[in-house]
């Protein structure tokens, strides 16, 4: 159980895996041709090498293009549901502790994996980090005065070095874009959970009307008498000052007869 537990934060990018290994074990300095009878056979390993390098870069440049999806793409979903808490919250004010709790456990989970999956894919855009080998371009200094062939041969060492290593660092990048898909996908899943678990409340739970409940009702007495005896008041506005007018609805009809 506790092992599957480590692989699981493992796949997720919380447990740091040991150092990624160069891939091959070779020695550069084993690639010894530098003979004029050998010219033909190191320019074809100098080519097939520039296209091994060459799919290294596009490899490289496809990860790069994920990373930067998924963490746009995780940002905007984090967003989204960031904005849905207050209104799920709301809903949920009057519900019982318990289902409180559910759904906070489920909401920090959900963020949880979504912050993993950004974290992972912003490992890949540390520069000083990934460093990358390239051919020396000291060689054409260096080799000036010597033949074509030992150039060539020198630039074949050059292309061995730096295809070990690229392959090295574009395999770490790799391992943290799968880090961040895997988080991703996790974090969508507790998405689909908070979303069937809100509905669900929503349809098959009855939101209890709120009223008024007066125990000890207010009597008011001769209230007819009251209203009957009151007097209108009409307030009538004259240039700056406001004239108020209290009539007598007995003495106006007395007046009119």
């Amino acid at each position: 159980m506790i092992t599957k537990f480590k692989n699981f934060m493992r796949s997720l990018g919380v447990i740091t895996i040991n150092e990624h290994i160069e891939p091959f074990t070779y020695n550069i300095a084993d690639y010894d041709l530098k003979n004029d009878l050998d010219s033909e056979k190191i320019v074809e390993h100098k080519n097939f090498l520039k296209s091994v390098l060459e799919d290294e870069n596009n490899r490289l440049g496809f990860i790069e293009n994920k990373t930067s999806q998924i963490i746009s793409q995780t940002s905007i979903v984090f967003s989204l549901v960031g904005l849905f808490v207050p209104i799920i919250m709301e809903r949920f004010e009057d519900s019982t502790i318990y289902l409180k709790i559910s759904i906070i456990i489920l909401l920090l989970i959900t963020f949880t994996f979504y912050l993993l999956s950004i974290t992972n894919a912003l490992k890949n855009f540390n520069v000083k980090k990934f460093q990358y080998p390239y051919t020396n371009p000291a060689n054409v200094l260096d080799f000036k005065k010597r033949s074509i062939v030992e150039f060539n041969s020198e630039l074949v060492r050059d292309y061995l070095y730096s295809i070990n290593k690229s392959i090295k660092i574009n395999n770490e990048k790799a391992t943290n874009l799968l880090h961040a898909y895997k988080a991703f996908k996790y974090g969508n899943f507790s998405t689909g959970v908070i979303v069937m678990f809100v509905c669900s409340m929503l349809l098959f739970t009855k939101k209890e009307e709120s009223f008024f409940n007066i125990k000890e009702p207010i009597e008011i007495k001769n209230l007819d008498s009251l209203l009957k005896n009151s007097k209108p008041i009409i307030i009538i506005q004259k240039s700056d000052t406001i004239e108020k007018v209290n009539n007598n609805i007995a003495s106006t009809k007395n007046s009119r007869k």
